[in-house]
């Protein structure tokens, strides 16, 4: 997992969005999280591909449709 500061992850999620390259966040599988630091401390992660950020990183992996069954 890489490691960002805030600023270079605002910077880096702005050209993607004038690039339209930002994905929804209901369609983004969250395959390229970083983490995020503020005034040299862990404060957040996240996902470079659709911008979603949360202080936890396991709400990257909850999905609405884990109650169901496979197969």
């Amino acid at each position: 997992m890489e490691k960002y500061s805030s600023e270079q992850i605002d910077k880096l999620l702005e050209q993607k969005k004038e690039n339209h390259q930002l994905k929804s966040r209901e369609n983004c599988t969250h395959n390229d999280i970083v983490k995020c630091f503020l005034n040299g401390k862990a404060y957040s992660y996240v996902c470079m591909d659709c911008g979603y950020s949360s202080k936890s990183r396991s709400s990257f992996f909850s999905f609405p449709q884990s109650d169901q069954q496979m197969g």
